[in-house]
């Protein structure tokens, strides 16, 4: 018996089901680094904006308050980040460890890794054309400074 998905001519759809997988495989093999997706992008942020505070790495992540305090709460127990004085007695200020970037290191060869398996079906070409699409995408995609998002139909059902 043959599986049948509703929206498979839908790109979205595709793009969407593809991101699941791409993202199972991704947590599988993150987890002998005791790290997950969330995780690594937080890594990531805090290295390349060092000193950044909760509520910028919030930001960043599009995530709430509470949550980003859960994860810098869970970082910093797992003596990846350390919070150091802020620019104000309210804030802190965000910093790999000596363990947060050996963990930020082998992250980056789990990601190289699983780009590669992903895309292996791809040739040099066809992956770079993929990345120019994707990033037309998610420009269209991305709303306006003052928030306001506009829909346009290009087809009628």
């Amino acid at each position: 018996m043959r599986t049948v998905h509703l929206f498979e001519d839908l790109l979205g759809y595709r793009l969407r089901r593809a991101d699941v997988l791409a993202m199972a495989r991704l947590s599988q093999a993150l987890a002998p680094l005791g790290l997950t997706p969330a995780r690594v992008t937080a890594l990531a942020y805090i290295h390349r904006d060092e000193g950044c505070d909760q509520a910028a790495l919030g930001r960043a992540l599009g995530i709430n308050r509470a949550s980003t305090m859960g994860l810098v709460d869970h970082l910093s127990a797992s003596g990846l980040v350390e919070r150091q004085p802020g620019a104000d007695r309210r804030s802190h200020a965000l910093r790999l460890t000596a363990a947060g970037e050996a963990a930020r290191v082998a992250m980056m060869r789990v990601l190289r890794e699983m780009d590669d398996v992903a895309f292996a079906a791809l040739d040099t070409a066809e992956r770079a054309e993929l990345g120019r699409l994707l990033n037309k995408v998610r420009r269209a995609l991305t709303p306006p400074a003052d928030g306001a998002i506009t829909f346009t139909t290009t087809q009628t059902e």
